[in-house]
């Protein structure tokens, strides 16, 4: 036989060989992904259904299925009214809020909310 033949017979063998693949698509939606949270201390009040729940920080509420209602804990009662001063309680749990440039301690982060200040994280400031 001829060279050109058994070159036409490779190429023959390697054609059938290549038309007999069969190719599988995977047509199943990727799973999204989870956002990663930080660990930024600002607590908010957030709802589920009839579950109110407080959480370290919006992150955390929406990625546990939950709406934000509010920023600071869930208190007993209708949300707070934006502008109006919040009633807190006398509990001492020192946090470090900012509001702009200004850090502040207080002795709690209801109190540092209803002064406009945002907790940055528990104890004193540095």
């Amino acid at each position: 036989m001829p060279t050109g033949a058994y070159l036409f017979l490779a190429l023959l063998v390697v054609v059938a060989a290549a038309t007999a693949c069969t190719v599988v698509v995977d047509q199943r939606p990727v799973p999204a992904r989870s956002p990663v949270c930080t660990r930024e201390f600002a607590p908010v009040c957030a709802r589920r259904g009839g579950q109110r729940r407080t959480f370290t920080n919006a992150c955390l509420a929406r990625t546990s299925g939950f709406e934000v209602v509010y920023r600071g804990q869930c208190r007993a009662g209708p949300p707070p009214i934006a502008g109006r001063p919040a009633a807190c309680p006398r509990e001492f749990a020192p946090v470090c809020a900012r509001r702009a440039n200004l850090s502040l301690t207080f002795d709690n982060a209801c109190l540092a909310n209803a002064r406009g200040f945002r907790p940055i994280h528990p104890g004193r400031c540095r």
